[in-house]
């Protein structure tokens, strides 16, 4: 059934769906190492286990070819993105309720194709925190069954050697740096719970750390004292995060899981990839060809009772291209 152009026009609907969707995603961490990026095909790819960066080129001699360059050294993996639509309805007895309000139908299809755009980029968000604590992100919902694994090294998951709720006898700098060696590279930012940075401030062996002395110590330092010398040991910028996100259920959950430490090389790992629908290259829904790429909403009418489906549609899936770039500590 074609989308009606009854009160909003999917061109409408769509510029409102993007606009819901872009300020929902960007309002987490996991927008900033897994930025949106358009995607003209379907089709996602990546080198698993690689380098994010090519090597460096050589000077040569005159009258000598030029170098050959690659693009990464891991296993190149490939494979289609994944569809995601949801809808609301708008009945008849709604429509009867607004009959004589000037465009009261209107606002509730833009207010329903808002909420389905921030569904979509709810869950967006749960996957891009998957693929950035696991190195994978498995989808086993409606008909679709994958694990896409992106080939992090498996000692960039670790344990440690004591849980940090054992304040008395855990010791966290040396489970951070022996990650941070596994990493292999400079730290920009170490993501934790504020139920791990708790632990952190009660615990005994970090409070001798950061006061300098082995006894005399009092039952807790501050949150910015554990921030401050985190930040000193070479671990970056600190950052508590406390993001919630409702789950397929609708139960509000973290995140990160608060037991996870994550430790992050660089200012992204990869990226959110936002394929075009078939709704948008349908020409009577008017959508540009240029402004194909992303999310797609539009009404559906239905009769039986009359009534409307707001519809809001993508392609898309987040990608990591540097999964060595992040290593994640399980601390308790």
């Amino acid at each position: 059934m074609p989308f009606t152009r009854n009160f909003r026009t999917p061109t409408q609907l769509t510029g409102t769906a993007r606009g819901a969707f872009d300020a929902f995603f960007e309002q987490y961490r996991v927008a900033s190492l897994l930025p949106s990026r358009e995607n003209l095909t379907l089709n996602y790819q990546f080198q698993s286990g690689s380098a994010p960066l090519p090597p460096a080129a050589k000077f040569r001699s005159f009258n000598t070819e030029s170098m050959v360059n690659t693009l990464g050294t891991g296993e190149t993996k490939s494979g289609k993105l994944p569809p995601m639509s949801i809808r609301l309805h708008v009945d008849e007895f709604q429509q009867l309720q607004m009959y004589n309000a000037n465009d009261a139908i209107g606002a509730e299809f833009d207010r329903y194709a808002e909420a389905n755009a921030q569904s979509i980029g709810a869950r967006i968000v749960l996957a891009a925190a998957q693929a950035i604590v696991e190195g994978k992100v498995t989808l086993n919902e409606r008909g679709l069954n994958l694990d896409i694994d992106f080939g992090r090294d498996s000692d960039l998951t670790a344990n440690a050697s004591t849980v940090w709720s054992t304040t008395a006898t855990s010791t966290p700098i040396t489970d951070l740096e022996t990650l941070r060696t596994k990493l292999g590279k400079s730290v920009s930012s170490t993501i934790l719970s504020r139920t791990a940075l708790g632990y952190l401030q009660k615990n005994t062996d970090l409070m001798k750390l950061i006061l300098g002395r082995g006894s005399d110590l009092p039952s807790r330092v501050s949150a910015q004292d554990v921030i401050a010398f985190l930040g000193q040991e070479g671990f970056g910028t600190v950052e508590v995060n406390e993001e919630v996100v409702n789950g397929t259920d609708g139960t509000e959950s973290a995140v990160f899981a608060a037991d996870k430490v994550i430790l992050v090389s660089g200012s992204s790992v990869g990226s959110t990839e936002i394929g075009v629908t078939a709704e948008a290259v349908a020409s009577e829904n008017g959508i540009a060809e240029s402004e194909r790429p992303g999310l797609f909403s539009g009404a559906i009418a239905s009769d039986d009772p009359t009534g409307y489906d707001v519809l809001v549609a993508g392609i898309l899936l987040p990608v990591l291209t540097a999964p060595n770039n992040t290593a994640v500590l399980d601390a308790y």
